[in-house]
C-alpha cells in the first residue's frame, strides 16, 4: 500500500518525535517487523488497511526491527512481529505475532472509534450478491434503488446485467429501451444488446447441467453443444463459450449454415475491446484458412 499522512516510518532519529510526543494527541500503533519475518509481511496490509480505514484516529509507525535495534532493546521487543500502542506518552496496549484483522481491530477500538465506513455504491453491492450466487438479492436490492432513482442510468445497466444472469431476457430488452441518452451507447449496453441476441437462441427446455455433462462426456450432439455455448454466453463465461463455438466449427461445420462460425464473430461484438477477441480471432482464421 501507497505511504500515507496515516502511515509512517519511524528510527532512532524521529521515533521520540512520531510515537512518544505524538501519541500525546494521537494513539500511535508501532509495528515492530524485519524483512525475513514471515508473519510480519501476513499483518503489515492489515494495519495498514487499518490505519487507511481509522482517518487519522491513529498514527501506524512501522518501525524495521534490524535497522533500529537499540530502540527493540530499550523498550524490551523480544519477538516479531509485535505491535505496541502509544497514549498519552505510553505503551497501552499490545499485540505480538500475526493476528487476524478482527482480532486487531478490536485492540484499536478499545482506545479508538473507526469513523462510519462508507456505503458501497449499490451497483458494487449488487456486484458482490452475484458473486456470491445470490442474483434474486441482488435484483431486488438494484430494483429498490431503481425506485428511488429512476433515471439512474447505473443503476440500470446493473439491473439489466442481473436480469441477464438470471436469463430474464424480457427485462433486459425492457431495459435498454429506456435508458437515459448517456447511457444507451456505452459499452455495457452494447454488450447487453449483443447478449440478447444469444438469449433469444437459448433454449429454455434444454437443461444447462445436462448439455455440460453431454459435453465433459463428449457425447453431445450438435445441437447440445451449440446450445451450451449460447447459455454459456448468457451466463458471461465467454472464454468458455467461444471455445465450444470453435470445438463445433471442427466438428459440423454444416449444423445451423455454419451458426458456429456467426455466434463467435456475435460474441466477439459482445466483447468489444476485451484482448480475449484478438486471440479468438486467430485461431477462428486458423480454421477457415
Amino acid at each position: 500500500m501507497a505511504e500515507s499522512s496515516h502511515i509512517v516510518e519511524v528510527n532512532e532519529e524521529n521515533f521520540m518525535q512520531v510515537v512518544v510526543e505524538g501519541s500525546l494527541n494521537q494513539p500511535v500503533l508501532v509495528d515492530f517487523w524485519a524483512d525475513w519475518c514471515e508473519p510480519c509481511k501476513q499483518v503489515m496490509p492489515v494495519l495498514e488497511k487499518l490505519a487507511e480505514e481509522g482517518q487519522g484516529s491513529f498514527i501506524l509507525a512501522k518501525c524495521n526491527a534490524d535497522e533500529n535495534q537499540n530502540i527493540c532493546a530499550q523498550i524490551g521487543i523480544r519477538s516479531l512481529p509485535t505491535g505496541l500502542l502509544f497514549s498519552q506518552g505510553q505503551p497501552v496496549d499490545q499485540f505480538a505475532g500475526a493476528q487476524p484483522e478482527g482480532e486487531l481491530r478490536a485492540l484499536l477500538e478499545r482506545h479508538i472509534s473507526f469513523p462510519p465506513a462508507a456505503e458501497k455504491p449499490v451497483t458494487e453491492q449488487a456486484d458482490e450478491l452475484i458473486a456470491a450466487g445470490d442474483i434474486d438479492g441482488a435484483i431486488a436490492l438494484l430494483r429498490a434503488a431503481q425506485a428511488e432513482d429512476p433515471e439512474n442510468g447505473d443503476i440500470l445497466i446493473a439491473l439489466a446485467q442481473a436480469s441477464m444472469v438470471a436469463g430474464d431476457s424480457d427485462t433486459v430488452e425492457t431495459i435498454l429501451k429506456h435508458l437515459p441518452e448517456s447511457h444507451k451507447t456505452t459499452p455495457e449496453a452494447a454488450r447487453l444488446t449483443g447478449l440478447l441476441k444469444f438469449a433469444s437462441a437459448d433454449n429454455a427446455e434444454i437443461d444447462f447441467d445436462a448439455v455440460a455433462a453431454a459435453v465433459a462426456n463428449d457425447t453431445a450432439s450438435s445441437e447440445q453443444r451449440y446450445q451450451y455455448a449460447v447459455k454459456l454466453m448468457t451466463r458471461e463465461r465467454f472464454e468458455e463459450a467461444m471455445e465450444q463455438f470453435l470445438a463445433l466449427m471442427v466438428r459440423d461445420r454444416e449444423y445451423g449454415d455454419d451458426a458456429a462460425k456467426s455466434s463467435l464473430i456475435a460474441a466477439f461484438d459482445v466483447l468489444g475491446q476485451d484482448p480475449m477477441v484478438s486471440k479468438y480471432r486467430r485461431k477462428l482464421a486458423s480454421y477457415i484458412l
